[in-house]
């Protein structure tokens, strides 16, 4: 049984239109950038691996960012006294340019994508090339490069999932613990407010309170970034039905997961 322990890398500000499709694009939130370590198993299993830190202007692909780079993730892992050079396996979720910066840091790691991400990433959609920085995934190449198709175990109580929808070959990880399955759901999922749109607000990583409108009306509120609503929408049953309950879905982005154990 693992346990699911939530690392902050950066924190990246960003419009609450991004994160909410129709929301509000003059109000700014901000937000954490995470990997996630998987803990309990005989493996060193990390779930994505961080962004840039900011360039001369204090910005990565135009979103603000603080933290970040070779510092920000070894100083992630450092909580959980693993160093990056000792990850047996890396799950990336997708090939967006917060989630795979780090890469060349991981050298004897198995590195997990989904086929259909790769080779999307590398001829996206119009709308989708700002977020993938082909030079960020073009170093897999000289990896240990695992290219899976749809649901995969990666280690007995690790599967990787299929979840289409942010991205084309977007996938989460279904993980076994102590308090059942919980499912990492990467960016198919910002915030718990795309999972419970009844909301009406939630904090930011400052603690600001953010100001939503309630959709009670919808089972789950698409971010502003995705590829195709049909499939966003039938990955969230999935990853629901894969948690057995929402309750065991964790977004990508949400500040409340700051610090946050899962699984114990």
């Amino acid at each position: 049984m693992y346990r699911i322990i939530s690392l902050q890398v950066a924190e990246i500000m960003a419009p609450l239109g991004v994160v909410a499709m129709f929301g509000d694009m003059q109000k700014l939130l901000v937000a954490p950038v995470f990997v996630f370590y998987l803990e309990g198993g005989d493996k060193k299993i990390l779930v994505d691996a961080g962004v840039n830190a900011p360039d001369s202007s204090g910005t990565v692909h135009g979103f603000p960012i603080m933290g970040g780079g070779e510092q920000g993730l070894r100083q992630a892992l450092a909580q959980v006294g693993v160093q990056p050079e000792e990850v047996d396996f890396l799950i990336l979720t997708h090939l967006h340019f917060d989630h795979c910066a780090m890469l060349p840091l991981f050298r004897r790691a198995r590195i997990v994508v989904q086929e259909k991400e790769w080779r999307t990433a590398h001829n996206p959609v119009p709308i989708a090339r700002a977020v993938y920085e082909r030079e960020l995934f073009a170093t897999l190449e000289r990896m240990n490069l695992v290219l899976v198709n749809g649901d995969c175990e990666i280690a007995p109580g690790v599967k990787v999932l299929l979840l289409p929808g942010h991205t084309q070959g977007m996938q989460g990880v279904a993980v076994d613990t102590g308090q059942g399955r919980f499912v990492l759901a990467g960016d198919l999922l910002y915030s718990y407010y795309n999972l419970d749109p009844s909301l009406s607000s939630f904090k930011d990583l400052r603690g600001n309170e953010i100001a939503v409108l309630p959709r009670p009306d919808l089972p789950f509120l698409p971010p502003a970034v995705h590829i195709d609503l049909s499939d966003w929408y039938a990955s969230c049953w999935k990853a629901v039905a894969q948690a057995g309950g929402r309750e065991r879905v964790i977004p990508g982005h949400d500040p409340a997961v700051a610090g946050k154990v899962f699984g114990e």
